[in-house]
């Protein structure tokens, strides 16, 4: 097997202990308003003063099918947007599916819950599978 690369480690942590992983927002210490990811500063207050808030499981908000994404990507693959109520933050990712596009279209709902799933989202140019985050239907 390839050697591994984690895309974007700063918010999306990956224990090796088991745990499942999840998404780092930002919610700022002056205003909590809650931010994904990072920013230098918030854009509601301009504090640079942030709490780290972790992200797991949301709802999909809306999803679509894309049948030819960037170089390194397999088609079709579904992506989506979920939001996160608890934080007030909407993340946007590809959503785990191991199936055609009909059964994609089939099970994945507007408004299922998703949970955030580390995952395969590309090859890179040396042919590294690249790790990020992804979602995954829950249940």
């Amino acid at each position: 097997m390839e050697e591994q690369v984690i895309y974007h480690p700063d918010f999306f942590v990956v224990s090796e202990g088991g745990e499942k992983p999840y998404l780092i927002a930002f919610r700022c210490k002056e205003c909590g308003k809650t931010w994904f990811p990072i920013l230098p500063y918030c854009p509601n207050c301009w504090s640079n003063e942030f709490d780290k808030r972790e992200l797991r499981k949301g709802k999909l908000y809306t999803y679509t099918i894309m049948y030819t994404p960037q170089k390194g990507i397999k088609p079709p693959l579904a992506f989506g947007f979920v939001d996160f109520p608890e934080e007030g933050v909407r993340v946007g990712a590809q959503i785990e599916m191991d199936a055609d596009v009909e059964k994609i279209k089939e099970h994945i709902k507007i408004g299922m819950e998703m949970e955030v799933r580390a995952g395969v989202i590309r090859e890179d140019a040396s042919g590294k599978d690249t790790i990020s985050y992804k979602f995954i239907p829950v249940g």
